[in-house]
């Protein structure tokens, strides 16, 4: 990925939002951003296939839901992190 593009795109705010909806394949599994935390800089990503059960709030396991990643995009001076390098987009090049 070109690196031009990574420096831009994690200091666009608007640009990191257009992300959610993307499939990408993340450490052998195919994933969607399902959402960001920009003041956390993390990535949030679901699997397409996968799934782990959720604890209710007393501790039982009540439900399955996809399996999810969570994921630092930034290092803490600001700059892309490494997960750039073991991402690919699915739908297409990354562009802004």
């Amino acid at each position: 990925m070109d690196e031009s593009i990574l420096q831009a795109l994690v200091k666009d705010e608007s640009a990191l939002r257009g992300l959610i909806g993307r499939r990408v394949h993340y450490l052998g599994k195919a994933y969607e951003i399902i959402d960001l935390l920009l003041e956390d800089d993390l990535m949030i990503l679901s699997a397409e296939d996968g799934v782990d059960v959720q604890d209710d709030s007393y501790g039982r396991a009540t439900r399955l839901v996809p399996q999810q990643q969570n994921i630092h995009f930034r290092n803490s001076d600001g700059s892309p992190s490494h997960i750039w390098e073991e991402m690919a987009f699915l739908d297409g090049p990354l562009t802004i």
